[in-house]
């Protein structure tokens, strides 16, 4: 599911490698600052006012990345794994980047309050969505979306939600705990996605994230689309404010909004032997120092720790 080639990837690579050699943190926002600016002129109703103003932000951010030898003070771009992850992922021209429209995981759901749509979930039995806890306590758990935008609801299908139960252990001072399951009105005939097993991390460099949520820097493309976007994983720096016995960090270099907006609760898969599993709910931003406003990476629940938990709901049909 590699989509269409991007057209801008190849002279974003060649300009971030001109800007910061072989300094791994300045490249991967060197390479971040020119794939997105591309982007965003290639859709600007008004190029040269949007060429000074990105042109203005552009050359802030290259400046003020951090250097390679200051890492215990630079957050993800400090941070030795995510920076091997990452750059490998630039290299790879099969990888996606930029948050790709996607029809490929319709198990990818659309959260929403009886009046808005508002996060994100996955399907994992024929009436069981997971989502976040912090979604349903904001009131956001009462209806789930299947199919590619909400904004046309006939093409898809709109199914409201029986009952919501956080997980015992989430912590809201924390966000410890980060998970919920939507027990359905009905079933649905979709494919539920299979939880990924223990350990199915431990050799991967990136997961995939879906979600509804606004992915550009401009919100052109906002929230209620799903896309898809690779992002690799990071390490486990006390920093980044994680319980990594049952969360674990991923960051997207390619975006400047990765899962901070309406991705909540949406899923990150994990491929093994050849199929996608569902790995991680996303929670929260990470902690810790950023570069970017809401680029620099996230923090995801660890679904396989809450497996027996989810199975026992009242309602789930497995």
């Amino acid at each position: 599911m590699s989509g269409a080639p991007d057209p801008f990837r190849g002279p974003a690579e060649e300009l971030a490698l001109a800007v910061a050699g072989d300094d791994d943190a300045r490249f991967i926002l060197a390479f971040q600052t020119f794939l997105n600016q591309a982007r965003s002129l290639a859709d600007a109703d008004d190029p040269a006012l949007l060429t000074k103003s990105m042109l203005r932000r552009g050359a802030a951010e290259v400046r003020a990345a951090p250097r390679s030898r200051s890492r215990e003070e630079n957050g993800l771009y400090g941070d030795r794994t995510y920076l091997r992850n990452a750059r490998a992922m630039a290299a790879n021209r099969k990888r996606i980047v930029g948050g790709t429209r996607t029809s490929g995981f319709p198990d990818c759901v659309a959260v929403g309050s009886t009046r808005e749509w508002c996060c994100s979930g996955t399907l994992v039995a024929p009436n069981v969505v997971l989502t976040a806890a912090h979604c349903v306590g904001q009131g956001c758990g009462k209806r789930v979306f299947f199919g590619d935008d909400v904004e046309f609801p006939d093409e898809g299908e709109v199914v409201g939600v029986r009952s919501a139960v956080v997980a015992p252990q989430y912590a809201s001072s924390t966000g410890f705990g980060d998970i919920a399951v939507l027990v359905l009105d009905e079933s649905v005939d979709v494919a539920p996605r299979k939880i990924a097993r223990p350990g199915a991390l431990d050799d991967a460099t990136f997961v995939r994230v879906a979600g509804y949520g606004n992915t550009d820097v401009q919100g052109k493309r906002g929230y209620g689309i799903r896309r898809q976007v690779d992002v690799p994983l990071a390490g486990t720096s006390e920093e980044y404010g994680a319980d990594f016995a049952t969360e674990f960090v991923a960051g997207a270099p390619f975006l400047d909004l990765d899962s901070c907006s309406g991705d909540s609760g949406g899923p990150a898969y994990v491929s093994v032997d050849g199929e996608w599993l569902l790995a991680g709910a996303t929670s929260r931003a990470i902690g810790g120092k950023r570069v970017r406003r809401c680029g620099d990476g996230g923090v995801y629940t660890r679904v396989c720790e809450y497996e027996d938990w989810i199975r026992s709901v009242p309602g789930g049909k497995w």
